[in-house]
């Protein structure tokens, strides 16, 4: 029998199907939501250099989350026919592996199919943080079809050995194609490689910096001014792995506040920060949807509080989780990622923000 059976029969139920989904497809397809989609067409038009100094680690979250959204909604409706959560993906997870057989990509498909937009509204995100790199002056390479998944969903699901080989893997190519310094931008991903990747590999030495890290810095050094053309109030969502894991709370609200006509409004003083309260995405969505939804929904309440006209966080996940929630409920409130922000309220690039 192949180790891959092997481990499915081992541990079907014993761990939910939705973190045996994730471990297949981070091992097996290289990204968290295991379609075969072209990760890279967001940078086809976007100029890199072969030797620059910092490397763009765009992750798979960004790409990934709009497939993941349908892949949720389709659970949700097989649940109003009777199959729970575990069984769908188990179904999913079937059909997958038979039809790949032949060459055809059915989380993909069913995650198109089923996304609540037809517009993809995520993958934009790592072009603007792109442009907005690249206007502070920093020269950035891009691994296009090289770049690895650095593994993290297999560290929170608790598949520790598979999540030491693949960061060792990660490791050894990164050292062959000479990546030295990279910048992040999904938390999840910046947060293994810089705090989890030390733990797993012998002498790393591997320099990791996230998005908001650098154009922080970049506005106090006073590189860039940014101004927004029309006034706009705001309020901000601090996202668990950017906030707990890696401590960067002060950053995106500094980056708001040096905003010219952008005002931000916090929502609770107790529930901001590392203290904020979570959006109930990233992964929970796929085990327990219902407690997902509740949480989901908190936060946008607690968010709405504000009553800004949109609601900024830094994360995937915690965008698609906070929209369908505010959606929900029926609020006109936006959601939208700090990096459409920063984008728009640079010069010539103010085309892009969905308001």
């Amino acid at each position: 029998m192949r180790d891959g059976e092997s481990m499915r029969k081992t541990l079907k139920n014993i761990v939910p199907a939705a973190h045996l989904y994730v471990r297949e497809s981070v091992l097996e397809k290289g990204n968290v939501a295991g379609v075969k989609k072209n990760r890279t067409a967001w940078a086809k038009d976007l100029k890199f250099s072969d030797n620059a100094e910092y490397t763009f680690f765009a992750g798979c979250g960004y790409h990934s989350m709009r497939y993941l959204e349908g892949m949720a909604k389709g659970a949700k409706a097989m649940k109003w026919a009777g199959i729970d959560v575990d069984q769908s993906i188990d179904l999913n997870r079937g059909m997958g592996r038979f039809f790949n057989r032949f060459g055809i990509d059915i989380p993909g498909l069913a995650g198109s199919l089923l996304a609540e937009s037809k517009k993809d509204l995520y993958t934009g995100v790592l072009t603007c943080a792109v442009h907005v790199l690249q206007n502070i002056g920093i020269e950035l390479g891009y691994l296009f079809e090289k770049e690895p998944c650095c593994g993290s969903p297999l560290y929170y699901s608790g598949f520790l050995d598979d999540y030491a080989e693949n960061a060792n893997r990660v490791c050894d190519l990164f050292k062959k194609v000479g990546v030295r310094k990279v910048i992040g931008l999904l938390p999840g991903c910046t947060a293994s490689l810089k705090n989890l990747y030390p733990k797993v590999i012998k002498e790393y030495d591997l320099e990791v910096y996230h998005f908001s890290e650098i154009v922080a810095a970049a506005i106090r050094e006073k590189r860039i001014t940014p101004k927004l053309k029309e006034k706009l109030v705001v309020t901000y969502h601090d996202p668990c792995q950017l906030s707990r894991y890696l401590d960067l709370t002060k950053e995106p609200r500094e980056i708001l506040r040096s905003i010219a006509n952008l005002e931000l409004r916090e929502a609770q003083a107790d529930r901001s920060g590392q203290w904020s309260t979570c959006c109930g995405g990233g992964g929970l969505e796929g085990s327990s949807p219902e407690l997902s939804e509740r949480m989901g929904l908190r936060r946008a309440e607690e968010l709405l509080r504000a009553g800004a006209d949109v609601i900024v966080t830094h994360c995937p996940a915690c965008i698609m989780q906070l929209r369908r929630s505010v959606e929900k409920m029926k609020a006109k409130t936006k959601v939208l990622d700090l990096v459409e922000i920063i984008h728009q309220a640079l010069p010539n690039w103010r085309t892009s923000l969905r308001i």
